[in-house]
């Protein structure tokens, strides 16, 4: 399984990425306030590390350079060619009250590779420039978005990304960590530390939630990798570790579907995206590496070591699950080319161990039968259980117990005879022959039986008129 790998240097610590389409990267960042020489941008980028030539490995496409003095980009979403950037406003400006809209809006023209200035908005009317947008998203089909601020407790709104106007805010109990949308928009998932709130952006209303988790995890990174299924991705407070849950939210509940340590390996996680399936997850670390995450078995595939000289800020997988790119403040993009169906391909390792679990299993399997006949176990357990199971069951299947004195009522004949026919008479028995005629005494014998009964008796109890006669005669 061969990955292709390349990285670029952009020119400035990069803090937020997204692909625009399969191929072209969006990138933003920059020296912040005081810039030092390094202007804030947004770049798009088309990238293939498969070439020969960084030139062609990623090949720049279009620049936009935010403002002089204000701050580096925070946060960024783009989707159905709409782009939302989280960023500060010039922190005297924010101090003296003059506003700060924080929140901006871009236009991505595909034909011509080309970024446009919207519109920006406050939502926030804050004094306070450390209060900044932490989190922008945009539902797939880019109908609704959603922000979260840097305050704790945080405040959540959802809002209109064609006009920027607000449909709803949510309060939050605390810090909100993470936030993802479903498919179709019409759900929102986020996590604080240690809370799962799931909210409907039609009415407002919460879903589910769930707070329960493990007291030894720190929730960080969430998606909803199906409509009614969230994965949530949180570290260890004591020692190393990351554990990913799956939790279902059918019906307004939350049950917990899987759960696994996928490594032992990282302190925590900086960034985390899912591809459009559900079925490949990639991870960014402290530690500066990047892992893949096969979501069927929740198993790390690939961990790519060292990936970025300084902290990874942001991973994107693309629309159509080829490349898996982590920006870096380093200024660095680095860009791994995924091998085909690699999500629901299995390596020669996992191979091999599945063939081995199988071989042992039945050689297992092999040697306990060929104990069990040896030792004649089989015959032993059937014993066993025919003396202490069958037998008993046989005895104690009926509550009830027979009197075969008793007799029973049969109806037969056209004229709705009754007889009065004692128990023992019903039973049939192959070669039966009597030796006396009805109604008198006498042996009632069986060939090959040894079945005596003294004096069977009929009575007719009701009969018919020639019958009568037949009788007295």
């Amino acid at each position: 399984m061969k990955f292709v790998t390349a990285s670029y240097n952009v020119g400035y610590p990069v803090y937020g990425a997204k692909f625009l389409d399969n191929d072209t990267l969006l990138v933003a960042g920059g020296g912040g306030e005081g810039n030092n020489g390094i202007s804030n941008k947004l770049t798009t980028l088309r990238v293939d590390p498969t070439k020969d030539s960084k030139k062609s490995q990623f090949r720049e496409l279009s620049e936009f350079v935010l403002e002089e003095n204000g701050d580096s980009p925070t946060a960024i979403d783009a989707s159905k060619g709409i782009l939302l950037l989280g960023c500060n406003e010039n922190s005297t400006k924010i101090t003296e009250g003059k506003g700060n809209k924080h929140l901006r809006k871009f236009e991505y023209n595909g034909v011509n590779d080309q970024l446009k200035f919207v519109t920006s908005v406050d939502f926030d009317k804050s004094t306070n420039p450390d209060d900044y947008t932490k989190l922008v998203y945009i539902s797939r089909e880019g109908t609704v978005a959603a922000i979260a601020s840097s305050k704790v407790p945080a405040i959540m709104r959802i809002i209109d990304p064609s006009d920027l106007t607000e449909k709803f805010e949510i309060e939050t109990r605390g810090e909100v960590k993470d936030l993802h949308f479903s498919s179709d928009g019409k759900v929102i998932a986020y996590i604080t530390g240690s809370s799962l709130e799931v909210i409907s952006t039609v009415t407002g209303s919460c879903i589910a939630r769930k707070t329960d988790f493990d007291k030894n995890w720190s929730l960080s990174k969430i998606n909803l990798i199906a409509d009614d299924t969230v994965l949530i991705a949180a570290s260890l407070k004591k020692g190393k570790g990351i554990v990913l849950t799956k939790i279902s939210i059918k019906s307004g509940n939350t049950s917990v579907l899987k759960t696994k340590q996928v490594t032992n390996k990282f302190k925590g996680i900086t960034s985390m995206d899912v591809d459009v399936k559900g079925e490949l997850a990639v991870m960014a670390s402290n530690d500066n590496s990047v892992a893949l995450v096969k979501l069927r078995d929740l198993s790390v595939s690939k961990i790519f070591k060292q990936a970025h000289s300084f902290a990874i800020t942001e991973v994107a997988i693309s629309p159509d699950s080829t490349y898996v790119a982590s920006v870096s403040a380093a200024n660095t993009i680095h860009v791994i080319k995924l091998p085909f169906n690699y999500s629901n391909y299995t390596s020669t390792k996992e191979k091999f161990t599945k063939f081995f679990t199988n071989f042992i299993l039945i050689v297992l399997f092999s040697f306990i039968l060929q104990f069990s006949y040896k030792h004649n176990l089989h015959s032993t357990l059937f014993n066993y259980a025919k003396s202490n199971f069958i037998l008993k069951k046989d005895t104690i299947s009926s509550p009830y117990v027979i009197n075969e004195d008793l007799h029973q009522t049969t109806l037969f004949g056209n004229y709705g005879t009754k007889t009065s026919v004692s128990i023992t008479d019903s039973i049939k028995v192959h070669d039966m022959h009597a030796t006396n005629s009805v109604g008198e005494s006498g042996d009632f014998r069986v060939e090959n039986g040894s079945i005596h009964t003294e004096a069977i008796e009929v009575g007719a109890t009701e009969v018919n008129s020639d019958d009568k006669n037949d009788a007295e005669a």
